[in-house]
């Protein structure tokens, strides 16, 4: 029976250790199609990318556009979607990390 319960534990610790190595970058990725009779997610574009590092270490590509005399703008609509997209990954890696400290510190 201790046998189970060792392999049953050392199971559980390797899940761990691989979601906390997956969680230790995280990448959102926001991506564009243009609607029309030969498009579909296949043919999706990037628009925007941000990856961040449990380390703090960021790094942002955001949408731009050509303005009124060749001036770089941001595409704010884009932009706007994709900052709601990561808010909502780094919330949702922030729940499931605190919900696995929470298990480890029980044991």
């Amino acid at each position: 029976m201790a046998s189970e319960l060792e392999n049953s534990i050392r199971s559980a610790a390797a899940k761990v250790a691989a979601y906390v190595a997956d969680a230790a970058v995280m990448e959102v990725k926001t991506s564009y199609v243009v609607v029309g009779a030969t498009t579909g997610p296949d043919t999706a574009r990037p628009a925007a990318r941000t990856v961040i590092r449990l380390d703090g270490d960021c790094e942002a590509t955001v949408p731009m556009r050509e303005g009124p005399g060749g001036v770089l703008e941001v595409d704010s609509g884009l932009f706007e979607i994709h900052q709601a997209n990561v808010a909502t990954a780094t919330e949702y890696r922030a729940r499931v990390l605190g919900a696995l400290i929470g298990l480890l510190q029980r044991r």
